[in-house]
C-alpha cells in the first residue's frame, strides 16, 4: 500500500479494551471497503498473548487493512496518575493519544484518532477527506451547549468552544512543527490534579482556537441503552458511546444490540464476554430493555437489583 492512497487511523488501548477497539476497526473495514487503511493502536501496557494472537488473525484475514501496534508502557507510566477528580471509569490509557502522532514517521500527513468506545456506520472516508484549513491544528465536534460552557468556565478558556477528543482529525505536520505532544503533556503533568477530562482538558487548553469544528455526524454521541437519548441521524458516521453506558454491556435497546452483535460477530474478536451492568441506573435501564423484548425473567432480575443497591446507597446516606 503506498502512502498516499492509505487511510491513517489511531486508537489507544490498555490489554481490555483491544477487543472494543477491534470490533470498532472490524466496522471501519465493513463500512470502508473500497478503501486501504492502517491501524496506529498504541498500547499503554505488554500486550497480552491473546490480544497479540487476534491482531495477527486480523492481519491475515483482511487484504486491505493492517494493525501496527506501539508500545508505549513507558511513556504512560512517566505521567502522574489521573486526579483524584477524574472519572473512575477511566485509566491511562486514554492519555495514549497525546503521544501517538508524535511517533508516527513523517510521511504520515494525516492521522484520524478514534476512542474505542464507538462503532462506524458509514464510510470512514468522508471524514478522512476534510481538508483542514491551514490555521487549525485538529479538527473535533464540540460539546453540545450547556456541557461545553461549563468546561470552558471550569478551564478559564479563553475560546467560546470545548471540544471531545474521541474524535480527532489530525494535522501532523503542524502537530509536529508546533511541538503539541510536549506542549500538551506539559500542560497535563502541571494540571492534572484540576483536570476532570485530563487528555481532553489539556487538549482544549493548548489548542483553543486552533480546533476546526467537525459536524457532529463524525462524533454522534449517544447511549445505547436509553431510547429516550438515542441520538442518531440518518447520515452519521461514527457512534460515540459516552459515560458509563457501553453497547458491550448487557441489556441495551433491542436496536442497538442487534447493530453491535451484528459487527462483534463479524469480527476476530467474536467471543467476546459481555458484561453485567454495575450501576442502579444500568440496571433499571437493563430491566426496560429486556421487558420490551418480553423477557420478564431477565427484567425482573434487573429490576430487582437496581432497587436493590438504590436501597443501600440510601440507607448509607441516612446512616
Amino acid at each position: 500500500m503506498t502512502e498516499k492512497n492509505i487511510i491513517n487511523i489511531a486508537l489507544g488501548v490498555d490489554n481490555k479494551y483491544l477487543s472494543y477497539a477491534g470490533i470498532l476497526m472490524t466496522s471501519i473495514i465493513m463500512n470502508s471497503l473500497g478503501n486501504k487503511i492502517v491501524f496506529h493502536v498504541a498500547i499503554s501496557e505488554k500486550l497480552s498473548d491473546l490480544n497479540r494472537k487476534k491482531i495477527d488473525l486480523f492481519n491475515n484475514l483482511y487484504k486491505n487493512a493492517y494493525i501496527k501496534t506501539y508500545d508505549l508502557e513507558e511513556k504512560i507510566k512517566s505521567l502522574p496518575d489521573l486526579s483524584i477528580y477524574t472519572d473512575k471509569r477511566f485509566n491511562k490509557a486514554i492519555l495514549l493519544r497525546i503521544f501517538i502522532p508524535q511517533i508516527l514517521p513523517d510521511n504520515v500527513k494525516k492521522l484520524i484518532y478514534l476512542d474505542a468506545d464507538m462503532l462506524c456506520v458509514g464510510d470512514i472516508k468522508q471524514l478522512w477527506d476534510i481538508e483542514i484549513p491551514d490555521k487549525y491544528i485538529i479538527a473535533a465536534s464540540q460539546y453540545k451547549k450547556k456541557h461545553g460552557i461549563e468546561q470552558i468556565d471550569r478551564l478559564g478558556l479563553k475560546s467560546d468552544k470545548y471540544f471531545n477528543s474521541g474524535v480527532l482529525l489530525i494535522n501532523m505536520h503542524l502537530w509536529k512543527l508546533g511541538n503539541i505532544t510536549k506542549l500538551i503533556e506539559d500542560c497535563y503533568v502541571k494540571f492534572y490534579e484540576f483536570f476532570l477530562l485530563p487528555d481532553q482538558d489539556a487538549i482544549n487548553v493548548i489548542l483553543q482556537n486552533n480546533i476546526y469544528d467537525l459536524p457532529h455526524k463524525f462524533n454522534r454521541m449517544t447511549a445505547p441503552n436509553d431510547p429516550t437519548i438515542d441520538l442518531r441521524e440518518k447520515n452519521d458516521i461514527i457512534l460515540h458511546f459516552v459515560n458509563e453506558a457501553k453497547p458491550w454491556l448487557k441489556g441495551n435497546t433491542p436496536v442497538m444490540d442487534k447493530l453491535y452483535k451484528g459487527y462483534v460477530y463479524q469480527s476476530v474478536w467474536n467471543d467476546l464476554e459481555f458484561l453485567e451492568p454495575d450501576t442502579p441506573e444500568l440496571m433499571l435501564l437493563a430491566g426496560r430493555n429486556y421487558e420490551e423484548i418480553g423477557d420478564y425473567e431477565k427484567a425482573a432480575y434487573y429490576y430487582g437489583n437496581s432497587a436493590r443497591d438504590l436501597m443501600k446507597i440510601q440507607l448509607n446516606i441516612n446512616k
